[in-house]
């Protein structure tokens, strides 16, 4: 239904006027690009972090523009579109005369943009930095017990143009669920930016609480020993081994985005959970992958893909008793036993849902299965990096011999799949402003 060389350039949508509207996908707004006169931005460049936001709106809603398969953003001659460097400014004192972020551009050929009377190429537009995103804090509220909704995207000069939401648990510190609405089409490519940033806080959700101090090896080791109350059994789960610490799992991940901006705005610690390593590093990353690719060969449908925690993490104590882990004592920053994620199709008002354990020390039983399992082979089958889960031992047998960890592992790691109306069933019903229309 799309084309490719639209420079509706689809989209991802966001936010009108209040920044909690629903997210926009872009319409076709032109016809396909096939005049060599016609605009085509090359974007996917390494050094094209500092390009400013690409977006175009009609009246109060707006939308980020996309490049194609190959990377070009493409525009129909004559048509215009705006250019924001949101937080930065543009480098050019020329362009920046008003002290304005943003530029109402035109299409004039090429790579040409004409701009108050003059046409200047398209790199002229660099932004002094990168553009940054903002989390905002909003009134309003998520799920039965009145959460607080947190959205994340770019301020211009007329619009937020918002990236993804999260439905925020003030009280322990932890968001329950983080939605965004993939672009659409959807190519399974982003730009290469290889530079990790660090993790933003939010003061209004986290107080004073040091969050990054709170995920480090040696604090999580020490809180792990105080709630196990013993320095033997925290040595004994928390290793410096790559795999078994806790490290921060994305909701919505880094290179669902496109841009290097946007990929830098998943860096917030409301977007991130305490994982264990060997499933963050492994099968989690296999499934984010693996819905990438299925947006991409689904290409011009319409998904909200939603990502979150259910239930709390255990570890047995000194005297056997199972006891629920958390980063910040007493009760703050849980570590989820199950991330889950949700494949939401628009259209068709439904979608299914992939269920992770997160705790390669628990034994797979009936309990890790809170709705019924619609893959019972598993989402694929192969267990963790290298291990083959049909040539190991049944996971209820004592010997597991194959393995040299001080401590073996209960399990080889479980993603399986539900039906988006059993797991609500299990979950409860995700608040409505996840499923918000789509214009």
């Amino acid at each position: 239904m799309y084309s490719m060389y639209s420079i509706a350039f689809t989209a991802v949508c966001l936010i009108i006027c209040s920044c909690l509207r629903p997210t926009i996908y872009a319409k076709e707004i032109n016809r396909p690009v096939k005049n060599d006169d016609d605009c085509s931005l090359w974007v996917a460049e390494k050094n094209q972090s500092k390009m400013p936001i690409p977006f175009t709106s009609n009246g109060k809603q707006y939308a980020i523009i996309y490049p194609d398969e190959k990377g070009r953003l493409h525009a129909e001659k004559g048509r215009s579109f705006k250019l924001s460097c949101a937080t930065a400014k543009f480098a050019s004192s020329e362009l920046r005369r008003d002290d304005s972020s943003d530029a109402l551009v035109t299409c004039v050929g090429g790579d040409v943009l004409a701009y108050r009377g003059q046409t200047y190429r398209y790199a002229a537009f660099q932004c002094d930095g990168m553009p940054k995103s903002e989390l905002r804090v909003t009134d309003e509220v998520c799920q039965p017990a009145n959460y607080t909704v947190a959205v994340v995207g770019f301020r211009t000069d007329r619009a937020f143009l918002r990236l993804y939401g999260m439905c925020f648990d003030k009280s322990t510190k932890n968001s329950l669920y983080t939605w965004y609405d993939a672009r659409s089409p959807y190519y399974d490519n982003h730009q290469k930016y290889s530079k990790r940033p660090s993790f933003n806080k939010t003061k209004e959700l986290y107080g004073n609480t040091d969050v990054n101090k709170k995920y480090t090896f040696k604090e999580q080791r020490n809180t792990v020993a105080t709630i196990l109350r013993s320095d033997e059994l925290a040595d004994k789960y928390i290793r410096n081994d790559n795999k078994h610490f806790l490290s921060r799992g994305h909701y919505a991940a880094k290179v669902d985005f496109f841009f290097a901006y946007e990929q830098t705005a998943t860096f917030y610690y409301a977007n991130v959970a305490p994982q264990w390593q060997i499933f963050n590093g492994d099968m989690w990353a296999d499934l984010e992958s693996t819905t990438r690719s299925k947006l991409s060969k689904e290409n011009g449908t319409r998904h909200v893909i939603v990502t979150g925690t259910y239930e709390v993490c255990t570890l047995p104590d000194v005297d056997d008793i199972q006891q629920p882990l958390y980063l910040d004592l007493p009760r703050s920053i849980p570590v989820p036993l199950l991330y889950w994620k949700l494949y939401y199709d628009v259209d068709t008002e439904d979608g299914i849902v992939y269920i992770g354990l997160n705790n390669p020390y628990k034994e797979i039983d009936d309990s890790v299965y809170i709705c019924p399992n619609t893959c019972p082979d598993g989402y694929h089958g192969r267990g963790y990096q290298g291990r083959d889960p049909q040539n190991h031992p049944s996971e209820t047998e004592p010997d597991r011999g194959h393995r040299n960890d001080p401590e073996p592992d209960a399990n080889d790691g479980l993603i399986y799949c539900c039906t988006k109306e059993s797991f609500e069933d299990a979950y409860g019903k995700l608040d409505p402003i996840v499923y918000r229309q789509l214009m």
